[in-house]
């Protein structure tokens, strides 16, 4: 399969910059002077920040594209200073300046290094193997600014999942979602229950086929650190109470009816989840003990969509559970049991986020919710006082087709453009300004019940993602100047 994700940002490093700039996403301020830097075996670095991965990441993207070996100090250098600029409000911000015998970036972190190297990168022209004079002032307009990707309908292995953070480092995204479990596998190595990867891992096809795969600890932490590199943050998710019958299939207990299940091999909502036991709360109290070791994320995603409720209803565990726990009905359970898991987590120092229908039963103050049927999830949950990320799938599902010419699905009727993507504003037209410190961004999420290969992946993501990348960092967006952006790294 051929690496087109490595080509991709790649792509963004080999471009050249005249008048106009091709930055995406766009900058706060961009200012172009008539001055050239010069590259030449001769550069060198000066930084604040000593042993920066930061200030190995650009010696190593330069050398990549110029095959010199980059000293630490020379006569004609670029600077990494960590102290912000005065117009910088965003400890993501930075500011970057480029004359003919110096380049500066400054920022608060080393975030806005990062964001400020890989604009710098975009201003590289290889013909002249200089980078083009400029001053740059940039700061992000959303905090939150993430790709999902599910690895459980089909696998992605590590060095996709790789490429994947590359480009989302390429277009400033500060943060990937990444799915571990569902119904149709369960893709992390979990030591203390062996079964979850042993039978939950793989699936029996149609056509008598073994399908599957899934991540050793030892990946997830070589992901973890790829990403950190990049300044990304990976999420996981481990979704509860619904969406989990490769794991009870692995360990029949976990579910109410107790019966040995097969891990699915069609798609959709299934009727077999979690059973609200103690045995399987401390399950997965013990599972998350796991996943906390391996990503120091401040956010872990707790699911709560999907979970159909009619083993409950014919549960008597479940119905004494209510009574005992004096639980009004279905929702104030999967809340209850939410609530048990969350409560572990926050005593080990992380929040947990859940998809939009988490708060029917009710929701913790803590709880981040994630709205992706439309924005009303989002809207309720900040009403309530809880922080909310904005995922609505008709502007946010890369699976949705980018137009009539995609055929993935029949099911798949709704079409998401280029165009709507770059119009998403997680806010709304009736968002409420005391609100504000709520709303955290957004999130454009990739479901792969038919996308089966790194080709296909690559084709449902791009050019959209850059397009959401505009809508949640830049405040000011020029759609036709975007489309010439976007043209320029083709």
């Amino acid at each position: 399969m051929p690496r087109i994700f490595s080509l991709i940002v790649f792509a963004f490093a080999f471009c050249g910059l005249l008048a106009q700039h091709n930055i995406i996403p766009q900058p706060l301020s961009f200012k172009a002077n008539n001055e050239v830097f010069l590259l030449n075996e001769n550069v060198g670095f000066k930084s604040s920040v000593s042993n920066s991965e930061t200030n190995n990441f650009l010696k190593r993207q330069l050398g990549t594209i110029t095959g010199y070996s980059f000293r630490n100090e020379s006569n004609r250098n670029i600077w990494l200073v960590l102290l912000p600029h005065d117009s910088l409000r965003s400890s993501e911000g930075y500011f970057l300046s480029v004359k003919k015998d110096s380049i500066l970036i400054r920022a608060f972190s080393e975030k806005g290094f990062a964001y400020g190297i890989q604009s710098l990168l975009i201003l590289y022209d290889k013909n002249k193997n200089a980078f083009s004079g400029c001053e740059i002032f940039d700061e992000p307009q959303y905090a939150y600014r993430a790709m999902h990707l599910d690895v459980c309908r089909h696998f992605f292995g590590k060095e996709v999942v790789k490429q994947y953070i590359g480009l989302l480092a390429a277009l400033k995204m500060n943060t990937l979602h990444l799915h571990l479990t569902d119904d149709q596998g369960w893709r992390i190595e979990i030591k203390k229950f062996p079964k979850l990867t042993e039978v939950g891992a793989w699936r029996t096809e149609k056509d008598g086929s073994r399908y599957g795969g899934f991540f050793s600890q030892q990946d997830l932490k070589e992901l973890v650190a790829f990403a950190a590199q990049r300044q990304v943050n990976i999420i996981p998710e481990i979704e509860i109470p619904g969406h989990s019958s490769a794991a009870i299939a692995a360990y029949p207990f976990l579910s109410c009816h107790g019966r040995q299940i097969d891990v699915p091999n069609t798609w959709g909502i299934k009727r077999d989840i979690y059973c609200p036991t103690d045995s399987t709360i401390q399950f997965l109290k013990n599972v998350l003990d796991e996943v906390c070791e391996i990503f120091p994320s401040p956010y872990i995603h707790i699911g709560g969509d999907e979970a159909p409720k009619a083993q409950w209803r014919q549960s008597d565990f479940v119905s004494k559970l209510k009574t005992e726990k004096g639980l009004k009905n279905f929702e104030a359970v999967q809340y209850y049991f939410m609530n048990e898991i969350e409560k572990h987590l926050a005593a080990k120092g992380r929040r947990a986020i859940g998809w939009g229908e988490a708060i029917k039963g009710g929701v913790s103050k803590d709880m981040i919710v994630m709205s992706w049927l439309s924005k009303a999830a989002g809207t309720k949950a900040m009403k309530l006082g809880n922080a909310a990320i904005m995922a609505p799938r008709f502007y946010c599902y890369f699976d949705y087709p980018q137009s009539s010419k995609d055929k993935l699905h029949a099911i798949w009727m709704t079409q998401l453009p280029v165009k709507k993507v770059y119009r998403f504003i997680p806010a709304g037209r009736n968002f409420l300004q005391e609100n504000k410190h709520l709303l955290l961004g957004g999130e454009a999420t990739v479901w792969t019940e038919f996308i089966t290969n790194e080709r296909q992946l690559l084709h449902q993501v791009m050019p959209r993602l850059a397009a959401m990348s505009e809508a949640l960092w830049s405040k000011e967006k020029n759609y036709e100047d975007f489309l010439r952006r976007i043209d320029s790294l083709k």
